[in-house]
């Protein structure tokens, strides 16, 4: 069916402000069939309409905006191997809908250019490794929210390189993110309470990069006692590569339980919906 005119618009939107719920239920239902073309005609209204109308607007434009974010995230989730940078984004727009993720691309762009300028003419992945560190978490100052650890914006990448500051999964993507750039051996590793980056040696070793404390390098056995001091019980397996889907779900995880410690239990609802788009998809 073809896209309404202006004038129809309009005319839809404005009969909002009827006194009839089941009149209101059936415009509403239209309105979310049309979709996007939709919201500039009801911010037009909402500066107008009776202030019984304004939140009813503003309910509508955050269900058409989660119905455009839902279908991103079902063809994002329809790759075997969804492209992380692609996921963190559409995190962020669920906090921030009106990010621009190319201006954060280029910043990913501008820190990997940085690292590469400090480097020599042939430099191996352990140097390009230490050079990424230094300019991360020494000059940038990247560093863990210990001071609030739960607030929301640490789960969103846009807000970590804006404030410098995130949880471990984010400064983790973050890191992953440039060392991809770089071509850096690096993957994520999902151990419990503690994300972690893996960086695996020409000869098939790994060891860790520890993000939420400015980049403290790890080896197995340090993980190992790490677990062990925040009550988990140790296996081997929390020390192996991660996929992307599973980091992208394992940022949602950790920001739905932010939204239920804090109280936002509809976004939590929502972003729990989302993440069991990103879960359905198929495996590699």
């Amino acid at each position: 069916m073809d896209t309404p005119t202006d004038s129809e618009m309009r005319s839809l939107v404005s009969l909002l402000d009827d006194e009839d719920e089941v009149s209101v239920r059936l415009v509403r239902t239209e309105i979310m069939r049309i979709g996007e073309p939709m919201l500039p005609y009801l911010d037009e209204y909402r500066t107008s309409c009776a202030a019984g109308v304004a939140g009813l607007i503003e309910s509508i434009k955050l269900d058409l905006r989660f119905q455009r974010l839902k279908g991103s995230f079902e063809r994002l989730s329809a790759s075997p191997d969804p492209d992380l940078e692609e996921g963190a984004f559409l995190v962020c727009r669920f906090g921030y809908p009106q990010i621009n993720p190319l201006v954060y691309r280029e910043w990913l762009d501008r820190v990997a250019a940085d690292v590469r300028k400090g480097l020599s003419s042939d430099p191996d992945a352990y140097a390009t490794m230490q050079q990424l560190n230094t300019r991360l978490f020494q000059d940038l100052g990247f560093a863990g929210n210990e001071e609030d650890y739960y607030d929301p914006d640490n789960s969103f990448l846009n807000r970590v390189i804006e404030s410098k500051r995130g949880i471990p999964v984010t400064l983790s993507v973050l890191y992953l993110l440039i060392g991809a750039r770089l071509g850096l051996p690096v993957h994520g590793v999902g151990t419990p309470g503690h994300f972690l980056v893996g960086f695996t040696e020409p000869k098939g070793s790994t060891f860790f990069v520890d993000t939420f404390h400015r980049g403290k390098l790890m080896n197995a056995q340090d993980v190992r006692r790490m677990l062990i001091r925040s009550g988990y019980d140790f296996r081997p397996q929390f020390l192996s590569r991660v996929s992307s889907r599973e980091v992208i779900v394992r940022m949602m995880r950790n920001l739905i339980a932010v939204y239920h410690k804090t109280g936002a239990a509809q976004r939590a609802e929502k972003l729990s919906l989302l993440a069991d788009v990103m879960l359905r998809g198929p495996r590699k």
